[in-house]
């Protein structure tokens, strides 16, 4: 009697796995490409796990048809075929169809853990409006998924572990370990993965506005080193408030942030430490950071938190272009900044308004406003106005002529020389901002005597 039930029961457990497979294959063949409804770009992955690593179907639905779509794999896949939404093999640049599918790889070494970057294929300028990915892990049974969208199912067998997640993320992390982490939900947003029971729940009420449309998965262990990936954060409890407060905001940015890689570093960086109001020793980021806070009010900067905060996706242009609303100038601040090698570039202003040579507009002539001062760039104004500017390096030697007048500038002793005649100067006349100098509006009148006059829409310059 007891080997019947054993059989009975070894039976519907295979009943069972059996039909989560078979949910698997019916989903991976025919219903992943129905994973959302509607024209909005969705993306649907089933990830197989075995001995060999990652097997995974992902498929991009709602594509349109006329655009070409340029692939980023990720480095680690292997076996990689695409094919269209009727069954053809893709081309090079992928054309004409609402539906692609990949089928690829990853290998996976064995150990206590497993955390995946770019492990989604992502298509190059898309917006990816819903995530669905599904783990069916026959290998690693004993612990645990988390990815950096939602978990929205979970369900467990003696042969294999099937996990459900959905969210807005295009390419959010993928996590494993072996010992076994329980779920709670912090503030909206937050998904707590620890193996305490008694874990501590963090609120921080600076992420109430990154928290509110997006998600973050934030494990805690026993390490002291802390991870960052694509909606996910692995930290440690021996980390202070202030360092998970932090590393949460880096992590939310970075699902939202658009551009190259590794120039966003210093961006995400900025606009962490602009949320929760903490500070830095790097160098770069801080200067940013200052700079920030003493051109921007208290106001306009809780303004500009808020707006950067509750987009969904944000890059260069858009942060610059928002300063330049608030202030009411253009700036590239942002753009400037970027690179990480690059030196800061203090937050510098393009004058909107026509600039008039002798009545007649002129273009290319971008004047800049920095610390109250109206900036002419020298060597574009200087021809403008029919002159011609001769400088060697940091503008020594210096000389300005017309077919009437010249003017040689010794820069180191602060004199200049017209038509022999020799001349001194209280200061400089001339700035130097990334990588090209400027002349102030008063020397453009007291030393080449040009009559500057301005009304709100124009700058007029009469010679």
């Amino acid at each position: 009697m007891k080997k019947v039930s054993f059989l009975i029961a070894a039976g519907l457990t295979l009943m069972i796995c059996a039909a989560v497979i078979w949910q698997w294959r019916t989903f991976s063949d025919s219903n992943i490409s129905k994973a959302e409804s509607g024209e909005e770009i969705t993306v649907a992955a089933v990830v197989m796990v075995d001995e060999k690593g990652l097997n995974i179907k992902q498929v991009f639905n709602n594509l349109d048809s006329s655009q070409e779509y340029q692939a980023s794999i990720p480095v680690e896949a292997t076996g990689l075929k695409c094919s269209k939404g009727n069954g053809n093999r893709c081309v090079k640049n992928m054309t004409k169809t609402k539906e692609l599918r990949f089928e690829y790889n990853i290998p996976s070494a064995q150990g206590n853990s497993l955390f995946l970057n770019d492990w989604l294929i992502v298509l190059k300028n898309t917006g990816v409006k819903n995530t669905r990915i599904e783990v069916v892990d026959k290998f690693y049974r004993k612990g645990t998924w988390v990815t950096g969208v939602p978990l929205k199912g979970y369900k467990q067998t003696e042969l294999l572990n099937y996990y459900v997640f959905a969210g807005f993320n295009p390419s959010p992390s993928l996590y494993w370990q072996e010992k076994p982490l329980a779920k709670s939900s912090g503030q909206k947003g937050i998904d707590y993965y620890s193996s305490r029971t008694d874990q501590l729940i963090y609120r921080f009420d600076n992420l109430n506005t990154l928290s509110r449309d997006n998600h973050l998965s934030v494990i805690i262990t026993d390490d002291y080193r802390p991870a960052l990936g694509n909606g996910l954060l692995v930290t440690g409890n021996r980390h202070s408030d202030k360092a998970i407060e932090k590393l949460a905001a880096k992590a939310f940015l970075s699902t939202k942030l658009i551009g190259d890689e590794p120039d966003l570093d210093v961006i995400n960086e900025v606009l962490a430490l602009l949320v929760t109001r903490q500070e830095t020793d790097t160098p770069k980021s801080k200067a940013m950071l200052e700079e920030l806070r003493n051109i921007l009010t208290e106001e306009q900067l809780t303004d500009f938190i808020a707006n950067f905060s509750k987009e969904k996706m944000i890059g260069e242009e858009f942060l610059d272009g928002y300063l330049s609303k608030i202030i009411g100038l253009n700036t590239s601040f942002f753009k400037s900044n970027s690179r990480n090698e690059a030196e800061f570039i203090p937050m510098l202003f393009t004058d909107t308004r026509s600039v008039l040579i002798n009545g007649v507009e002129t273009d290319g002539l971008d004047v800049i406003i920095k610390d109250d001062q109206t900036l002419f760039p020298l060597t574009k104004t200087m021809s403008a106005i029919g002159m011609v500017t001769k400088a060697g390096p940091e503008l020594v030697p210096l000389e300005i002529s017309s077919a009437y007048k010249k003017y040689s500038f010794n820069i180191k002793d602060k004199t200049f020389t017209l038509d022999g005649q020799s001349y001194g100067l209280l200061e400089l006349p001339f700035q130097k901002l990334n990588g090209e100098w400027f002349l102030e509006k008063y020397w453009l009148e007291a030393i080449f005597k040009v009559r500057v006059s301005e009304d709100k829409d124009r700058i007029l310059l009469d010679i």
